[in-house]
């Protein structure tokens, strides 16, 4: 049985970024080609209709090929540190880590003193380990219905 939809309601119900699926994907060769167009209702362009296994089974295999760095777990996961020295622990770019400054703010035992924060290591790496990844909605970065505004500075 079919189950044709359009790629904007298939991101959504994926949890991923539609601009990120139109952008990168679909001009792959191996991306599912649509199988029909949406009847179209008043004026505009018909919307094309592809098949949700389709699509379910390519993204399945292109997250498995694109899976964000898993960090391995260094000695001493229950110390306090800062972000700063967290990274280095893990050998990247500071930024890779305090880039989710606010997220690990809320799920992160954390201590702050003074000018410094210390996070606990074993919650960084954690939450690190479960990002999204490449093309993810970001619902911190949506914009709300009433907001017209087009530059919202992100919650993260």
């Amino acid at each position: 049985m079919e189950t044709l939809i359009t790629l904007k309601e298939w991101a959504a119900l994926r949890g991923r970024s539609y601009g990120s699926i139109r952008n990168t994907w679909t001009r792959r060769d191996d991306f599912p080609a649509p199988k029909r167009t949406r009847p179209r209702t008043g004026r505009g362009t018909p919307a094309p209709l592809y098949e949700a296994a389709d699509l379910d089974a390519f993204a399945d295999c292109w997250e498995a090929a694109h899976r964000p760095t898993l960090f391995p777990m260094p000695e001493g996961p229950d110390e306090f540190r800062t972000l700063g020295a967290i990274a280095h622990l893990l050998g990247v770019n500071s930024k890779t880590v305090t880039q989710y400054r606010r997220i690990f703010d809320k799920t992160v035992d954390h201590e702050d003193r003074g000018s410094r924060t210390i996070y606990r290591t074993r919650g960084v790496i954690d939450t690190l380990n479960t990002r999204l990844g490449m093309g993810m909605a970001r619902p911190h970065l949506q914009r709300s219905p009433g907001n017209s505004s087009s530059s919202q500075t992100p919650a993260i």
